[in-house]
């Protein structure tokens, strides 16, 4: 049985072929491409455990059907339902609405232009294209790309210099309440299998005020307290100058209430401690917000404490083993800031 392709359908034949890898329409897909090389049926039956009669039904139904149809029925993702203008509007749509459920898609796509796919079909067409399902970023609503970026440029960026000099020393701080709840979260096993995890409905809370060095992320300098207020930062803030005497301290940190109270701000004045007042609404270029996702990846939600003081114990622990955790905290604290704009997604 002879079968020809052009160079062009064999470059879709072959796209399609990687696109199904261990699914039904690899094998179809696979038979044609072996026909074109010029393999024989029989071998070509022998060699994937097929009856002869069915590589003879593939290549029937190719040159029954226009190799199009047939990828675009075996193949799943295969996008020759789609001109490339319809791929563009595919993709600038997707963009641009939150699609929550991949029937909405195959909805908009046969309202739009008429053409049909499965669930399936398109899930596979998307992943090919670049597009994963993945949870959305929270974005505060004030978010101004314009302050942010001034800010990492002309305030953060000199003071992380002087630190890598060695002429200052560059901590940021921010406060965390974790709760003793465990949150459901993302984790590797079997397909078929569900992953439970026991829960309690404990809203009993943790507060920790918190420091971070810029250049040792390792290096973190903790108040354990009843209510994080301008008292137990400046029980912070005396662990930061203890443990720099010399130099100057600069504490990058939000606007929160307590860090501009008279009474802390009055003893600042005396001290070689410095705040710099990050833009509003810029959590994302606060770099001990990492440290907190880490918390709560490695302790909180991956584990279940019966009691708030297990729980309790567990989350100050964490900051005892700190040097256990040295790499990935390096990688993670990356002085790289992404820049929040919430213009550009109202």
């Amino acid at each position: 049985m002879q079968v020809n392709f052009t160079e062009t359908e064999r470059v879709l034949l072959r796209q399609a072929q990687y696109a199904c890898r261990g699914k039904a329409g690899y094998v179809p897909v696979t038979v044609l491409l072996m026909l074109d090389h010029g393999r024989s049926a029989t071998a070509i039956a022998q060699d994937l455990g097929l009856d002869e009669s069915t590589v003879h039904r593939y290549a029937q139904a190719c040159q029954r059907q226009g190799l199009a149809a047939l990828l675009a029925k075996e193949a799943p993702g295969y996008a020759g339902r789609l001109s490339s203008v319809q791929l563009a509007e595919l993709r600038a749509e997707v963009g641009r609405t939150l699609y929550t459920d991949c029937r909405q898609l195959v909805d908009w796509l046969a309202t739009t232009h008429g053409v049909t796919y499965s669930v399936s079909g398109l899930t596979d067409l998307l992943h090919r294209h670049g597009f994963s399902y993945k949870l959305t970023t929270a974005v505060p609503c004030q978010a101004d790309a314009a302050s942010q970026t001034a800010f990492v440029a002309d305030t953060l960026a000199p003071l992380l210099a002087a630190a890598e000099a060695g002429t200052a020393v560059v901590y940021f701080a921010d406060a965390a309440h974790p709760t003793h709840n465990t949150r459901a979260t993302h984790v590797w096993t079997e397909t078929v299998q569900q992953r439970p995890l026991l829960t309690v409905s404990g809203r009993e809370r943790v507060n920790l005020n918190a420091a971070l060095n810029a250049l040792v992320p390792t290096q973190v300098h903790l108040d354990e307290t009843d209510c994080v207020n301008a008292q137990s930062t400046q029980r912070l803030y005396d662990k930061l100058l203890a443990a720099h005497p010399e130099g100057p301290v600069y504490v990058v940190c939000d606007n929160a209430r307590y860090y501009k109270n008279k009474d802390l701000t009055a003893w600042l004045a005396g001290t070689r401690l410095v705040q710099v007042f990050l833009p509003t609404y810029s959590p994302n270029l606060n770099l001990i917000e990492r440290l907190w996702k880490f918390l709560r990846q490695k302790i909180i939600d991956t584990q279940f404490y019966r009691t708030k003081g297990a729980f309790k114990t567990a989350v100050l622990a964490f900051f005892d083993r700190l040097d256990e955790f040295g790499p990935a905290l390096a990688s993670l604290m990356s002085l790289r800031f992404h820049i929040l704009d919430a213009q550009l997604i109202s």
